[in-house]
């Protein structure tokens, strides 16, 4: 499976929608590290599957290659604020090992 920004957001969806983690963690190296949000692997695929943040659009790709993807996408946090993130993932023999990320809060509706 190749690693894209849509189906990274997309995987990080399904597991805040539904609890199901399975595609965020084929995705995830074991030594993943989510470095602005201070998670390891295992705290992030805890994260994902109990978060109420909600993705509530669609991604949009800045940058992508065999070693990066990067791009947008909005979020409702648990306030029910609706914020824009932004994010940079770095990739090693196919797996995300290292995420960075800023979010702000968004002018969407």
């Amino acid at each position: 499976m190749t690693v894209t920004w849509v189906k990274f957001v997309e995987a990080f969806q399904i597991g805040s929608d539904t609890g199901d983690i399975s595609q965020l963690s084929a995705m995830l190296a074991d030594d993943f590290q989510w470095i602005t949000s201070d998670m390891d692997r295992d705290a992030t695929l805890s994260w994902t599957s109990d978060t109420t943040f909600r993705i509530t659009g669609a991604p949009e790709t800045f940058y992508e290659n065999a070693d990066i993807i990067s791009g947008t996408h909005p979020v409702l946090d648990d306030e029910g604020k609706q914020n824009i993130v932004m994010g940079v993932a770095r990739l090693r023999d196919g797996q995300i090992y290292r995420y960075d990320h800023m979010r702000t809060l968004s002018d969407l509706a």
